[in-house]
């Protein structure tokens, strides 16, 4: 835990239409595919460079704060997922991504899923790990996420961090861990996090619903990856995602939980890595000029 770097280095920021601040990174070659990575609510931009270095090597890797998180401006009001979604589309925007790969995890599969809906033509592809929604309905992701407002209300974030950890974490991580893992992990939770920013962030998900034609407009290809032990989708959910988004595959890594990046991080970056080269190969056949031989007859 204390090897993770989570230091804010050689970044910059955008302004939004409404004034906000949004705070980014950016790695890789700038000219190859670009993946934007959107964070769910409880990390920060920079501890993407624990887990995307090789991803990095091959791509250019943008990471950012979203707002009321971290270095990006805090929210004055309440906030919506349509607020995300308009942060989202201003970041593209303005450094000029073009058509980018959307990696969203946790909660921030929400925001992914409904920018991928509204804004089709800006994707060209996404990445959905541990998905929060599934195609019968939103009704468990709601009290689950209010349970964990109740525990913020109740007892701070210490409160909503004993909720989380036992449901976020694989078996394999929290015995092998023990008690020194979880109070690293503790700590840096926080640190990253008070009571009144966790709560408008969660209430903040409260905002979107799971609705089953969401799920058929996707046109962009998607990779759906659960862990083994994800708390809330399963292998079965996953795979029944997979047969009503069109266009998409659906990946279980094993004998991890709710944050594949974090408990096999190389299994996680080959996943993404490969999903973005095959569908970049699907272009170049696609963009080849076809050939017709003098005198061919139709």
């Amino acid at each position: 835990m204390e090897g993770l770097q989570v230091d804010y280095d050689a970044g910059g920021a955008i302004e939004t239409s409404d004034g906000a601040k949004l705070y980014y990174e950016s790695r890789g070659p700038q000219d190859a595919p670009t993946l934007v990575f959107v964070n769910n609510f409880f990390i920060i931009c920079p501890l993407w460079k624990n887990f995307t270095s090789r991803l990095a090597e091959k791509f250019r890797v943008v990471t950012y704060d979203l707002r009321n998180q971290g270095a990006s401006s805090r929210a004055k009001e309440d906030l919506g997922i349509e607020t995300h979604i308009s942060d989202l589309g201003e970041l593209i925007e303005k450094l000029d991504l073009g058509q980018v790969y959307l990696v969203g995890t946790s909660v921030a599969t929400l925001i992914a899923r409904d920018y991928a809906v509204t804004h089709p033509e800006k994707l060209r592809g996404m990445v959905s790990v541990g998905p929060m929604f599934n195609p019968f309905g939103g009704r468990r992701r709601k009290y689950i996420i209010k349970s964990w407002i109740n525990a913020v209300e109740a007892g701070g974030v210490r409160s909503l961090f004993d909720v989380m950890y036992p449901l976020i974490y694989s078996d394999r991580t929290i015995e092998a861990g023990g008690s020194a893992t979880y109070l690293a992990l503790r700590e840096r939770f926080l640190a990253l996090n008070s009571p009144a920013q966790a709560a408008k962030n969660l209430r903040a998900s409260l905002t979107t619903k799971d609705d089953g034609r969401k799920l058929t407009s996707i046109t962009c290809p998607t990779l759906l990856m659960a862990g083994e032990q994800d708390f809330y989708t399963s292998g079965n959910t996953l795979h029944e995602l997979a047969r009503i988004i069109p266009d998409s595959r659906a990946v279980v890594v094993p004998s991890v939980g709710h944050l594949p990046y974090f408990e096999a991080t190389e299994e996680f970056e080959r996943l993404i890595a490969e999903f973005v080269t095959e569908i970049e190969a699907r272009h170049a056949v696609a963009d080849e000029p076809t050939v017709v031989l003098a005198g061919a007859r139709g």
